[in-house]
């Protein structure tokens, strides 16, 4: 029946609430620049006394105004004196006629009415300062207006559009103007936003975008997009990545002595992703960290948040009058606010008191989520849990036939959240309607749907912590395999040579069976006798042939089976290798990485293709090509950047050939993608592979790039990139040219192996 103690039966439903607690806490956090500490404050102050009538007064004036705005606590004296010295930020600019000191005042002036509670008077603050800034041409101003007015709008339905499309207008104002900083933290928030949308994987490629931009600059302070990037893998269900950010953003946070609201949340996101590996002691020991640091805050809504964590993780320890009793003097000393945190209450303790049998105390508990329910729109994302807890009501109360609708509803939210975990936890639901309803075979397929979901979360989060030892093991068991192929090779000589001597020996009692039967008196009885041997020989021989072909087929099976080891050997190397990058620090060790797993990754799709294949002879080139590129493409993130024209026959090269053109148009691409388009130019690449006469074939990648320097010669480059596609060329015994023509063109031509045409093949 239902397991009671799964991480979706209780806590899954707070994912997108600690989300939105990260945003909340997002503006103070997300800048890396500006007036930090107190120290610095005081600083400042000694500072305007130097300074002048003059620009960098009004910058200092600026900082120090939002300094006191982004101190902790919301207190009325802190938004008192931010709001007098932007005062005389604002005066001192328009005295002087400094525009961008106006525009920041202007917006100065609606974050710290917004943070007063008065969000109709902010948004015609915010207004005030996007026309003034487009009137006076100052993009970053206007940017940071857009992003600001962004602010206003709430995490749910269309105020989340509106606040996605604030900030990509920031956004694309930041790339104009080449502010990388706030172009990373712009990326960052809309990452945040996205995930909170229920569009995590792109989420995650705008995070990782957002960290690119920041290590660019040096930009140190990455603990909250670390941060993020775990919450969102979690999301995702992918619980090894989520640890991975987790740690790194504990760590940086630690280097940096941030002792910040965030180090708070980051402690809570990594009990969270321990309480998904089922380490539930690290992930109490995480969560009341995060409490103790969350009460220096006294923040009610983080606060909320942790102590629901940790009253759920002492339930599921089964130390289930702790967690009740944990939860309900948080209730009493912060009472919610929020929907959100409203729903989850009740939500733990229906289901609390289910895991205990307890179920005259959980209905009042369900009549408060059958009210949420009816209240919230269809496509709440809060309804999947809610349907969770009817369609477990349901079962309880043996109301099977009841529970199907909801069982449908669950299933298209947690398919269009991409919820791998409710979604296995459904079908487990299922399971056990369809088993109490009599359906056997749709019960088994549930069941069925629900084990491949399961293993393949937990495979996941697995590969990291087994990846040495699975390495080791699949290097041993790759030679077991080498040397039992060997021993089977032996075993069907040895066979052919015995089935040739039997053929023989039947020949020969053929023929001394015809000369006795002239002879002997009992030729009749002899010839029967001999038809006898005959057929227990032909007996011998079909069932020697059977075995033959068993054994054939054997070794067709280990061979791709090896191909299939050998893949899976490269993708953990490359997943080393990715695992490696995030503790380096190095960008030419970074990007030899990166180099490195595009290439082991163009050799694995050639095993990959054979261990799929029926032909283990044979890559179709077409294929491989076009899968190549698709690869390049993600990998570098330049679909909207570079267009890629393919033209290829249809060509089939032996593994000897396939792996090194792999390899140079691995090369060959990446230097197109890095080299041939710089300062954010677009282009067009095309890459052509066809067969002429004779078995040649040549491959052409041409680009309108920026092509080659001048007096370019590449005999004398130190290049690793044009060195490879050198080596692998004679190792092709073929030809390689390159030349610019409005770009530069590379050509390689070689001849194609024929002995497997000429063997039938």
């Amino acid at each position: 029946m239902l397991n009671r103690n799964s991480p979706i039966s209780i806590l899954s439903m707070n994912l997108r609430f600690l989300f939105i607690i990260v945003i909340l806490i997002s503006p103070v956090l997300s800048k890396g620049q500006g007036i930090r500490t107190k120290l610095e404050a005081e600083e400042a102050d000694k500072q305007l006394r130097r300074l002048g009538q003059t620009e960098r007064k009004v910058d200092v004036l600026i900082d120090l105004g939002t300094y006191y705005l982004n101190l902790p606590g919301e207190l009325k004296t802190d938004l008192a004196t931010a709001m007098n010295i932007r005062e005389q930020a604002f005066a001192l600019a328009g005295k002087i006629e400094y525009p961008k000191g106006i525009a920041k005042s202007m917006v100065l002036q609606g974050n710290i009415v917004r943070e007063s509670g008065d969000k109709p008077k902010s948004t015609k603050m915010y207004e005030q300062a996007i026309a003034y800034a487009t009137k006076m041409g100052l993009k970053d101003e206007l940017a940071e207006a857009y992003s600001a007015m962004g602010y206003l709008f709430g995490n749910e339905g269309k105020d989340l559009d509106r606040k996605i499309s604030y900030n990509e207008k920031s956004l694309a104002l930041y790339r104009q103007t080449g502010n990388k900083l706030e172009e990373g933290n712009s990326l960052k928030n809309l990452g945040d936003y996205y995930n909170i949308k229920g569009q995590a994987a792109y989420a995650i490629k705008l995070m990782d975008t957002s960290l690119s931009v920041y290590k660019a600059i040096g930009f140190k302070e990455l603990q909250g997009v670390y941060n993020n990037m775990c919450i969102t893998n979690i999301s995702l269900g992918n619980f090894s990545n989520a640890l991975k950010y987790g740690l790194l953003a504990e760590k940086t946070a630690a280097q940096l002595s941030d002792t910040s609201l965030q180090r708070s949340s980051i402690c809570n996101h990594l009990g969270l992703t321990y309480y998904y590996l089922r380490n539930d002691q690290k992930a109490l020991d995480y969560w009341l960290e995060a409490k103790t640091i969350a009460e220096k805050y006294k923040d009610p809504g983080y606060m909320q948040t942790v102590i629901a964590n940790v009253a759920t993780i002492l339930v599921r320890m089964k130390r289930f009058d702790e967690g009740i009793t944990v939860l309900k003097e948080m209730v009493s000393k912060y009472p919610p606010t929020d929907v959100q945190m409203k729903l989850r209450i009740p939500y733990i303790l229906f289901n609390t008191y289910y895991d205990i049998g307890q179920y005259a105390k959980a209905a009042p508990y369900f009549k408060v989520l059958m009210k949420f329910h009816r209240d919230l729109p269809n496509e709440d994302p809060n309804q999947i849990y809610l349907y969770r807890s009817i369609i477990r009501k349901l079962i309880h109360d043996k109301q099977y036939v009841a529970a199907d609708g909801y069982l449908k509803a669950h299933e298209k939210q947690s398919i269009e959240q991409k919820n791998l975990l409710a979604l296995s936890q459904l079908h487990r639901l299922w399971f056990d309607v369809d088993s109490a309803l009599n359906k056997p075979w749709s019960a088994v397929a549930h069941y069925k749907t629900y084990k491949r979901l399961t293993d393949s979360i937990w495979n996941n989060e697995k590969n990291k912590q087994i990846a040495g030892l699975e390495i080791e093991f699949q290097t041993e068991k790759k030679d077991k395999d080498i040397a039992l192929l060997n021993q089977k090779n032996q075993l069907q000589k040895v066979r052919i040579e015995n089935e040739g001597r039997l053929r023989y020996m039947f020949i020969a009692g053929l023929f001394i069976a015809v000369l006795v039967v002239g002879l002997i008196y009992n030729r009749y009885r002899l010839k029967k006798q001999s038809n006898l041997v005959l057929e227990q020989k032909q007996a011998e021989i079909n069932s020697q042939n059977e075995l033959l072909r068993k054994i054939l087929e054997e070794k067709e099976w280990l061979l791709r089976e090896i191909h299939h080891r050998v893949k899976n050997n490269l993708q953990i190397v490359i997943s080393l290798l990715n695992t490696q990058s995030a503790y380096l620090d190095n960008e030419d060790a970074l990007v030899a990485i990166r180099n490195s797993q595009n290439r082991m990754h163009a050799m694995s799709l050639i095993h990959q293709k054979l261990y799929q294949s029926d032909n283990l002879a044979e890559i179709d080139m077409k294929w491989y090509i076009k899968e190549l590129v698709e690869y390049m493409i993600e990998c570098f993130g330049t679909a909207r950047k570079i267009k890629f024209e393919l033209i290829t026959d249809e060509v089939k090269l032996d593994v000897a050939q396939a792996v090194p053109l792999g390899l140079i148009l691995n090369e060959a691409i990446s230097n197109a993608i890095k080299y041939a388009f710089p300062d954010d130019r677009k282009g067009n690449v095309r890459i052509a592979f066809v067969e002429m006469e004779n078995n040649a074939c040549k491959l052409s990648i041409s680009d309108d790039g920026i092509g080659l320097p001048e007096n370019f010669n590449p005999e004398d480059t130190e290049s690793l990139g044009m060195s490879l596609m050198t080596g692998l060329t004679d190792q092709l015994n073929g030809k390689i040219d390159m030349w610019n023509d409005d770009g530069l063109t590379l050509e390689v031509s070689f001849v194609r192996h024929g002995e497997y045409q000429d063997a039938g093949v």
